[in-house]
């Protein structure tokens, strides 16, 4: 019988309390070091692309790239307008619509010597003050023709084509509701000695409200009324549609306009006011201007008050609110321009006939330089540094650049 052999397994020797409690804090002060060395790498990255942001925002350039460059059949006295991303050039004997680089999508021709547009969304009317006919347009081409009665003397037009045209006949005025087919939806007329005399209008991008200011002059006092009309369901339990009324001594308001369906901005000599509502607009907001207003300018985020530079006998100054009435940008400038608003890229235009300087909102300067030629429009392109620039006789596709 064989004889068997006892085995026993013997345990290593364990490492000791101390010795596994400095392995633990080795492994510690490991681990503080390599979040030490993240936190110190990523401080390093924020505070690099900060301080290429800051060198960015406050980085002006003078020159340009030009990256493309269509020579383009130039008219005479010809105004440009941008509409859908594309051009429309308009002059006395008719408009052309075509692509920035010189497709063309139509042509309507007509006989105004002082044509006037207005734009919203995807139509835009072509009209003369004074004259009796009224174009109406989109991106495909004419969808309307509206021929008047009265000599026209305003107008302005919806998302859908729908025209609201202030007209005048000896003491009375009249305003007109059309569709884009020509058809009367709504209509009256308005007795200056009553009411006073009708100085803008603006309609709501749904054509559901429709505003109008007033000028009324008694007895030497001057007084500005901004009425309110409500075409929908509203305004028809409403006396001839008038859902509000609002009156200011003292004061003219010679420009209104709906920046957005259910915002209208009042700009008036003395103040400029900010209205509300998707039924009844109501006052929001109201900003005391106590120096002369030069120009006004706005889109559907801002507008802007233009003033004389208060420092300095010669130059300009620039006030920038939101649409709730605050202030966001105090902007000096010394170009003596023809034109100034935003462009749709956010930055702030300001150009004359051959020199452009343009802002951002923060107030820094972009972009500064004089052309050897005449500047019709400015249109952005993607990003802050390209741009379309229709000049006489070609238009040019340019990427700002250093001067070196």
């Amino acid at each position: 019988m064989a004889k068997s052999r006892n085995t026993s397994l013997r345990a290593l020797p364990s490492k000791s309390t101390e010795e596994l409690s400095e392995l633990q804090q080795k492994i510690r002060i490991h681990r503080i070091k390599i979040l030490i060395l993240i936190f110190v790498l990523t401080g390093i990255a924020i505070g690099l692309l900060f301080a290429a942001l800051l060198y960015f925002e406050r980085k002006v350039y003078t020159n340009y790239e030009v990256l493309e460059q269509i020579e383009r059949r130039e008219t005479e006295a010809a105004e440009y307008e941008e509409f859908q991303g594309n051009v429309l050039q308009y002059t006395q004997d008719g408009a052309v619509y075509a692509s920035i680089t010189g497709e063309i999508f139509w042509n309507q021709t007509y006989e105004m010597e002082t044509p006037r547009i207005a734009v919203c969304e995807d139509y835009l009317a072509i009209y003369e003050q004074g004259g009796n006919r009224i174009y109406i347009m989109n991106t495909v081409g004419k969808q309307g023709m509206i021929q008047t009665t009265m000599p026209v003397q305003r107008i302005s037009i919806a998302r859908q084509g729908t025209i609201a045209v202030l007209m005048e006949d000896s003491q009375t005025s009249y305003i007109h509701l059309y569709d884009k087919d020509g058809k009367q939806l709504a209509g009256g007329g308005l007795h200056i000695e009553n009411s006073g005399y009708p100085l803008d209008l603006a309609l709501s991008r749904d054509a559901q409200k429709l505003a109008v200011s007033m000028l009324d002059i008694h007895d030497a006092e001057v007084k500005s009324t901004v009425v309110f009309y409500n075409y929908g369901t509203v305004g028809q339990n409403e006396i001839d549609n008038i859902v509000g009324s609002y009156s200011y001594k003292d004061m003219i308001i010679p420009s209104i306009h709906f920046v957005t369906n259910d915002q209208l901005v009042a700009f008036g000599d003395t103040k400029t006011i900010l209205y509300e509502g998707t039924q009844k607009p109501k006052v929001k907001k109201e900003i005391k201007c106590k120096k002369n207003i030069r120009s006004i300018y706005f889109n559907e985020d801002y507008f802007g008050l233009v003033f004389d530079n208060p420092d300095s006998a010669k130059g300009y100054l620039t006030s920038i609110y939101n649409m709730k009435g605050r202030l966001v940008l105090e902007q000096k400038f010394d170009l003596d321009y023809t034109d100034i608003g935003f462009l749709q890229n956010g930055l702030l235009c300001i150009r004359n006939e051959k020199s452009v300087q343009l802002y951002t909102m923060r107030g820094s300067k972009r972009f500064e330089h004089t052309f050897d030629r005449s500047i019709h429009d400015i249109i952005s392109g993607n990003g802050q540094l390209d741009y379309w620039f229709i000049l006489s006789g070609e238009t040019d596709r340019i990427k700002l650049k250093d001067n070196y």
